[in-house]
């Protein structure tokens, strides 16, 4: 596809020293790794983590994991990206479910380069294929893993990919799924119908049972109305509001998780308070009124949020 040709230029040919390889069990998509100089500042210790995402979402994830990393060299080892190739119609994701269906091609091809150049420039291999297949198992473990997050990721996650982080896989799904709202691809469609003026971000551990996994923990509530007290028509406003609290979340996971590695803990966690831990300003900021009438491509970073979270 033409637009694949476009990716495949700006992440791989037009930069010397990466290689991109796809092995023959994959129906789509394959492996693209940097030139090992391109992070020289990457000390390869703390705790291996691989994230499987895509779009905005998970390009925020992929940021505050970058930042995190950046910041403690010692505690965080990002070893892989897995990300949705939303341009190759072969590719089992879910496009007319998802996020994507309401994306032009354009921004699809914008979104997908964002995100793998993003985890190349970090120095880590990026793979955008079949995850259920034996040579993205081989990857897998070659990464070897200790924790695994996901963030907006089309395909279903087998038991081989589940079972094997020893300290857990966890997913950021936009709906409360303690609840029994939202569960699946729509979550936006859930507000809708539940004429619902706030949700949440929910962490649950990933199980073959989509959004189905141990929810360790979510967000403070997040006001999806505008100031009329009206719910948006375009899900890309609800989504860009409610990311608002998607970076901090994913900080104070991290920051659990790496601390529990580092004073010798092992095993799945099964239990975060988002709700104490997320600054008061943050919490203010999440319950105001939406004031985007249309879709912006700023993504919601707190400013020095990482290097002061409170």
């Amino acid at each position: 596809m033409e637009n694949e040709k476009i990716v495949d230029y700006l992440v791989v040919l037009n930069k010397p020293g990466r290689k991109y390889t796809s092995e023959s069990d994959t129906r789509w998509g394959g492996l693209i790794e940097p030139n090992p100089p391109e992070n020289k500042n990457k000390t390869e210790k703390g705790l291996k983590v691989a994230l499987f995402g895509s779009w905005d979402f998970g390009y925020l994830v992929l940021e505050t994991l970058k930042k995190f990393e950046n910041k403690y060299p010692d505690k965080l080892n990002l070893v892989g990206l897995v990300t949705d190739d939303p341009l190759n119609l072969k590719a089992k994701i879910s496009l007319k479910k998802r996020v994507w269906n309401i994306l032009d091609l354009p921004y699809r091809v914008l979104d997908e380069t964002l995100i793998i150049e993003s985890g190349l420039v970090h120095g880590i291999p990026v793979y955008t294929g079949d995850v259920k297949v034996d040579s993205f198992h081989r990857i897998l473990k070659k990464w070897n893993p200790e924790v695994i997050l996901v963030c907006v990721f089309g395909q279903l996650i087998d038991s081989f990919t589940i079972q094997l982080p020893p300290n857990g896989i966890y997913n950021f799904h936009p709906s409360d799924l303690t609840k029994k709202q939202g569960a699946g691809p729509a979550p936006f469609e859930d507000l809708i119908q539940r004429k619902a003026s706030t949700t949440v971000w929910s962490v649950h551990h990933v199980s073959e049972e989509i959004d189905g996994g141990t929810v360790v923990g979510k967000s403070p509530e997040v006001n999806v109305l505008d100031a009329n007290g009206q719910l948006s028509a375009d899900p890309l406003v609800i989504y860009h509001k409610i990311a608002e609290v998607l970076s901090p979340i994913a900080y104070y996971l991290v920051k659990e998780l790496t601390d529990k590695f580092q004073s010798g803990g092992t095993g799945w966690t099964n239990h975060i308070d988002f709700e104490s831990m997320i600054p008061e300003t943050i919490k203010n900021k999440i319950l105001q009124p939406v004031t985007e009438d249309k879709w912006s491509d700023i993504l919601s970073f707190p400013e020095g949020f990482l290097f002061n979270p409170g």
